[in-house]
């Protein structure tokens, strides 16, 4: 009896890869201990189950090996610019150092607000000989000034050492207000090496103009490169996976002038609507709408415009509307009568943002992912589970894999006249037959107990 329970249990968990109606190979460039994936449309449009409960992998043995899912994650990338500006000296009589501090400048401005001539505060054009004081830099014409980082400066001549320096700003060059004082700048040259700090931090832009001046104009060096150094961050959302082109159907539903009906084989989490659009100029307000109470009402989900338009050699086009994810089966796109009339069973695309699946590389490769039974209940396990160390720096490493596509590598799902024929279940009849004869076994023990005790009697 033990044997044919624990026969009857190693047949009912046994996984074959032939039991899933789909099935694509792994490719991977790189040898790990882990790799991601990420699910394609398709893989969505074949699973038996809702929440991927059929997702497996198989090594080239046929076995399963121990994955993970996970949700798709963006990334925050950043951009760095730099942007030279254009600079004025600011020179005074070497007699005047007793007024350090107090240097007026008088300056001539474009309508945009572009410096383009510095006088001294007597009124006269700069006069080379006098020392130089300290610069005026033009930063006018920067855009974003709260994403500037850092100032930048190149110089040459003047003393090898340290340099200290003040800086102020001002959108008018009439009103000044400090920005830092005592900023140290240092070259030292010895020996072929050299050692320099002419980075100076800054948190934002404060002015559109900037005026650094020396703390000391005998040691100020002759500038010849001020940059400002720009940087931007920004989020970059995950991927979608498209699927392939979606016509719309021949509808039973009464359907007006302009509205096309869609259904898909499975409901899908969509996040966008690609429409393929006809050549030439074209505008298409539309709506998105999806069924509710039993398809005998129709509720708008989503609208915008789609379009593609021509001029001066340059194509303007807008082809998909975003969606927040819902998942849909079956949906109607409602094009504005009053835009354009040449469209005609207008066909789209729809865009998930797709899942992804972590496995360990447990037996050799090929790895295969297979999901189409319905029968599975789900193996996957936390990723913190699967990955010992997760997010640590000395964790796992985790390469980047794909699925092969191709008709070799992906198997149809069973057409819908296999799907309506009976199919015999052999782990099903053999646990059921197991069961009855532990059922009979037991019964003949107990008819043969009761003759024994009749006998004695």
């Amino acid at each position: 009896m033990v044997f044919l329970v624990l026969l009857a249990g190693v047949i009912n968990a046994a996984e074959h890869v032939q039991d899933f109606n789909w099935r694509a190979l792994v490719k991977a460039d790189t040898s790990a201990p882990y790799y991601r994936v990420t699910l394609p449309v398709e893989a969505y449009l074949n699973t038996a189950q809702p929440g991927f409960a059929d997702l497996r992998v198989f090594n080239a043995a046929g076995e399963p090996v121990p994955f993970a899912r996970t949700a798709p994650s963006g990334s925050s990338e950043r951009s760095m610019q730099r942007t030279t500006l254009r600079w004025f000296p600011l020179r005074e009589a070497v007699a005047s150092n007793a007024a350090a501090g107090k240097l007026d400048v008088t300056v001539r401005q474009s309508g945009d607000g572009t410096l383009v001539e510095v006088h001294s505060a007597a009124g006269k054009p700069e006069n080379k000989s006098q020392a130089v004081r300290g610069y005026l830099l033009d930063a006018s014409k920067l855009v974003r000034h709260e994403s500037a980082q850092a100032l930048e400066l190149d110089w040459q001549g003047g003393n090898d050492g340290f340099q200290l320096l003040d800086i102020e700003a001002s959108d008018n060059l009439q009103d000044w207000r400090s920005v830092q004082r005592n900023v140290q700048l240092a070259r030292l040259d010895f020996n072929g090496e050299r050692i320099e700090r002419r980075r100076i931090e800054l948190a934002g832009l404060p002015g559109r103009y900037l005026k650094l001046q020396w703390r000391d104009p005998a040691i100020a060096p002759e500038l010849v490169r001020a940059e400002i150094e720009q940087g931007s961050a920004h989020w970059k959302a995950p991927p979608l996976a498209w699927s392939a082109q979606i016509a719309p159907l021949r509808s039973a539903l009464n359907l007006q002038p302009g509205e096309f009906h869609y259904r898909l084989e499975q409901a899908l989490p969509i996040s966008r609507i690609r429409i393929v659009l006809p050549q030439g100029n074209v505008l298409l307000p539309l709506q998105i709408l999806q069924p509710i109470r039993e398809r005998r009402d129709w509720h708008g989900i989503a609208h915008g415009v789609v379009y593609r338009i021509n001029s001066n050699n340059r194509e303007w086009i807008q082809d998909e509307i975003a969606l927040s994810g819902p998942w849909l089966k079956e949906f109607i796109v409602r094009f504005d009568p009053r835009s354009s009339r040449n469209i005609s069973q207008p066909t789209m695309q729809i865009g998930i943002a797709p899942e992804q699946v972590v496995f360990l590389a447990e037996g050799a490769a090929p790895y295969e992912l297979a999901v189409g039974n319905g029968k599975m209940a789900s193996g996957a396990l936390p990723l913190a589970t699967l990955v010992p160390g997760l997010g640590a720096p000395n964790a796992p490493h985790i390469a980047e894999a794909v699925l092969a596509s191709g008709a070799a590598s992906v198997m149809p799902a069973s057409s819908p006249a296999s799907a309506l024929q009976p199919q015999a279940d052999w782990k099903k009849i053999a646990l059921w037959g197991v069961l009855i004869a532990g059922v009979l076994a037991m019964a003949a023990m107990a008819w043969q107990l009761v003759r024994q005790m009749d006998r004695k009697e």
